[in-house]
């Protein structure tokens, strides 16, 4: 079980040919400072291997960011939205 609370990431994925965080009006660079402010992380109901986050980037805008963590710590970031 992942301890959020002392969670670093120590590197990230993301699949630019399937690109779905633009299509919400979100950057690659915001999902990511999501990672590196206060956050929430909860289970994704419909997929087990998928956690989202609650976070905010560093100019306060607030996001769900849905990611899958994979070993050695990397994110693999699939979407994510404005709340």
């Amino acid at each position: 079980m992942t301890n959020w609370y002392r969670f670093q990431p120590e590197g990230f994925e993301y699949d630019f040919e399937r690109d779905k965080l633009a299509d919400h009006g979100v950057t690659l660079d915001e999902g990511v400072q999501c990672f590196f402010s206060g956050y929430q992380v909860r289970r994704n109901k419909r997929f087990e291997d998928r956690f989202q986050l609650i976070g905010e980037t560093l100019a306060g805008r607030r996001l769900k960011i849905i990611f899958q963590l994979k070993p050695g710590n990397t994110v693999r970031i699939i979407t994510g939205w404005p709340l």
